[in-house]
Formats: structure tokens, sequence, C-alpha cells
């Protein structure tokens, strides 16, 4: 949490910080990309002020928080007295250089993998001790979960397969599970509304984004597969199959198989669903990130009763070496930024360099324009969602339109461009034209001045602002 913080206000936003932190200046209901947690936790922070570091305080508390859960959900569910359970757990979260990144940056699944891990606590308590109180307050934390992401559908999903195979259809048959699925859909009612009101724009976009596979490929599976090795840690991986298939062998401790099999039912529905549609469209490296976090309590269990095998000790030394090496080049890259001396860093750093300088100068291109035409009609253009986030949030409270043939959240804040549109586009890393003349969706536009980022005396961004107006056709 440390570095997390004293990195904070060194660095500008990323793609997704920015995109997330526009979020709590257009507060709503819901949103197209994702639930409103994101953005409502982002209003905590107004009193303080918008800006890098603040930002990023709420990043870094709700990492911090998830290993204080999941040193407390080890002992619970395991009998973990000595806490040494735990403290694997807790290690191999804070390996995991994905989720170290996470923690820096705010995004989703920062307060899903919080609600997740005690969901799955209080569940376990459910089996044990079945109390009405208990089931209300894991539909609250169904509610929250579903508030700050799709994937939290899997949280349910892991409770009905879990308790079908425990109890049967039995525990059905009481009216906890459903005060809990009623207190649940209360809470994420405002995702329903800003969807009924929106043609359910969102949940058509998760579908055909996350599941709808057209032609699948096994080796863009495996390299999913490969990236969560590298990301989540090579020991996490191996020690997430390898306890499923002691537990399915029948070798896993007979006192601790009911948590097994939770954890189990709770984290691995959703990463066969990721594996699967890996293969057939793009998979983000975080949208696993819950399922990991949840199944790490039981992978340091088989971490710490497989402690014996040489096989098991090498790995944890290999992954850890490579691991905390990644984390640290990462963090140390960041903080200085010696791009001269690591080159092969520079595509690397395209989204955090120079965007803020971009937005800016695209704010005075746009006020020189405004006066020149005598009208407030020219607004900031890009022609994709992803640098529509920088630019917006520098250049706030200018409008900033997408011109895409898809549809983004920018549509939803500030309209969609046409043909008859007028303002200043920004570019970035393109080939400029001949003649200067770009289209677009209809859209023509005509090259107007060039800016040159880099750091470390090495051009990072090349942003190009283009004119656009109906005359230039």
């Amino acid at each position: 949490m440390a570095v997390h913080l004293a990195l904070a206000s060194g660095l500008p936003l990323g793609v997704d910080e920015a995109h997330y932190a526009l979020y709590a200046l257009h507060p709503g209901l819901s949103y197209f990309d994702h639930p409103p947690m994101v953005g409502w936790l982002q209003l905590l922070i107004a009193p303080l002020g918008y800006n890098e570091f603040t930002i990023r305080l709420i990043p870094a508390l709700l990492y911090a928080l998830s290993s204080a859960v999941v040193l407390r959900l080890c002992k619970t569910m395991f009998n973990d007295e000595s806490g040494r359970i735990g403290l694997v757990a807790v290690f191999l979260l804070n390996t995991a250089p994905i989720l170290q990144l996470m923690g820096w940056g705010m995004v989703p699944d920062l307060p899903l993998m919080v609600v997740a891990l005690l969901a799955v606590k209080v569940t376990w308590r459910l089996y044990l001790h079945n109390r009405v109180v208990d089931w209300m307050v894991l539909g609250g934390l169904y509610g929250l979960a579903g508030l700050s992401k799709y994937t939290a559908l899997f949280l349910p999903i892991g409770l009905i397969g879990f308790m079908f195979q425990r109890l049967g259809w039995r525990w059905l048959r009481q009216p906890g599970p459903w005060l809990a699925a009623g207190i649940a859909l209360i809470l994420i009612s405002p995702v329903l509304i800003w969807n009924f009101q929106h043609d359910w724009a969102s949940f058509a976009y998760q579908l055909d984004r996350g599941i709808e596979v057209s032609v699948w490929s096994l080796k863009d599976a495996l390299g999913m597969q490969a990236g969560q090795m590298l990301l989540y840690s090579l020991l996490a991986y191996v020690a997430g199959i390898a306890v499923v298939i002691s537990v399915l062998r029948g070798r896993f401790p007979q006192e601790h198989r009911p948590a097994a099999w939770l954890i189990i039912w709770s984290a691995w529905p959703g990463l066969l669903v990721v594996a699967y549609s890996a293969g057939g469209d793009a998979v983000l490296p975080n949208w696993p990130a819950m399922m990991w976090t949840v199944l790490a309590p039981l992978s340091a269990c088989w971490i710490c009763l497989s402690w014996e095998k040489l096989w098991v000790k090498i790995l944890t030394l290999v992954s850890s070496v490579l691991s905390v090496g990644i984390i640290a080049f990462v963090f140390a890259f960041l903080a200085f930024m010696p791009l001269s001396t690591f080159p092969f860093m520079k595509g690397a750093i395209k989204d955090l360099v120079g965007w803020k300088q971009a937005a800016v100068h695209a704010r005075q291109l746009l006020e020189e324009v405004r006066q020149e035409t005598g009208s407030d009609e020219p607004v900031l253009l890009v022609d994709n969602w992803v640098r529509a986030s920088r630019i917006a949030w520098y250049a706030y409270p200018l409008p900033v339109q997408v011109i895409s043939g898809r549809v983004s959240q920018f549509d939803f804040w500030y309209g969609r461009p046409d043909s008859d549109s007028r303002g200043i586009l920004i570019r970035d890393n393109r080939s400029i034209p001949e003649d200067g003349r770009y289209e677009k969706a209809g859209i023509v536009c005509q090259l107007r001045d060039v800016l040159n980022t880099g750091v470390d005396g090495v051009e990072v961004n090349r942003f190009q602002f283009y004119y656009c107006a109906p005359e230039l056709k």
C-alpha cells in the first residue's frame, strides 16, 4: 500500500483509471460498460478534490482490505490458528503482478474482490449454522457485488452448486435463500432500471463481449492461460489446479473438503467460462481477478499441506523470484521512467505519457476554433473510447464525442457525432495523410497541428489535431 500511494501522485491516469474517474463526474444509476460501484466509490473522495493521488486512494485501501479479509477467511474455513495458511494466501495475492497494478489504479474488480471474499465467508457460516440473519447479509453482499461488476453472477452460481452438492433440494425449502435473493435484487435495481431505460444496452454489450464466440481458437485460449500463469503468479496458477485435482481424487483432508468445495464452486465456474471465452475473443487479464482471489485461501492450504514435497518448494522459489522481480521492475520503472535505458518499455507507457498535454493543447485549439466560428458548437473528437477517457478527464468539462460505429459510454454522456459535427479531432501515433485530410464516418477533417511528447529524451506519443467541419467536404 505504501508503494502504491508513493507512486500515486507522480503518474498521470491510465485508460481505465480516467474512464472510471469520469463515472464520478457523471453520477448515474449505472453505466454502459459496468455497474456503478466503481463510480460511486470515487464520489467518496470528492471532498478531497480529484487528482491523481486522491483517485488512487480507494484502490490502495481496497487492495489492502482484500489481504485482511483473506487472512480472516483462512482462519475461519481452515481452522488456521497459527496463521500460516492465511499468510501464504496473502502472499499469493501480493505477488500477483496484475493485482499489484490493480491496487494502484481503480477498476471494478477491486470492490468485487473484497465483497466476494466476504460472501464466501458468510456462505461458509450459513453452511455451518443456517441463520436467517446470515442469509440477509449474504443477499446484501450479492447486491454489492452486482453493483460492482457483472462477473459477480458467478458468486450465486457457486452458492447454488455448493448447496445442492452438500444439502440437495432441502435448502430451498426455507425462507432464507429467497430473502437473500430479494435483498440482492433490490440492491441491484439501479442497474436494472438503467438497462430498462436504455434498451438493455449494457447487458447486450457484456454478453456479446464476454460469451458470444464465432470462431474458437485453441492458440488464443492457451495464450490466456499463459497470461494468467504470469500475471497471477506461477505458484497460484499451479496450486489452484493441483488442489482441485487433489479434492477430486479424494486426497484432500476430509475435515477441509466442505470448505474446499465451497471455494471451488465459487471460483472455478468463472475460470472455465473465461478459459472458453478467451478462445473466441479478446479477454482482458483482469476478468478472472475475483476468481483467483477467492481461490487463494484454498491454494494456500494446499501449499501448506504439500510443503514437504521438494518440487513445491522449488515452484515457490521460482514463482516468487519471477513475480517479485516483475513487480519490482514495473514499479521502479514507473517511478523513474528510465526509457532511454529500457526502450522496449515504450509501448507499455504509451497510455500514460502525453495525454494531459494533448488535452490541454486540444482545449486551446478548440477555443481558437470557437472564436473563429463565433459558436460554442465545436467539441472535442476522438476515434476510439480508449483515447476518449484521458482526453475527457484532462479536458473536463468539455464534451468529448467518439467517432465510431460502436456504442460507447461517451455516447450516453455527450451524444454521437454525425456528418455535420464540428470540432477538434485528436489522434495519436497514426500516419498523417499526405494532404493532411482525414475522413471517418462521413466526418471530414484537416490537419491543424502536431504535438510530440515523451520522457527521458525518447519520443513516446505523437498527437495530431485536426479541425473537422461540414464545409470541408
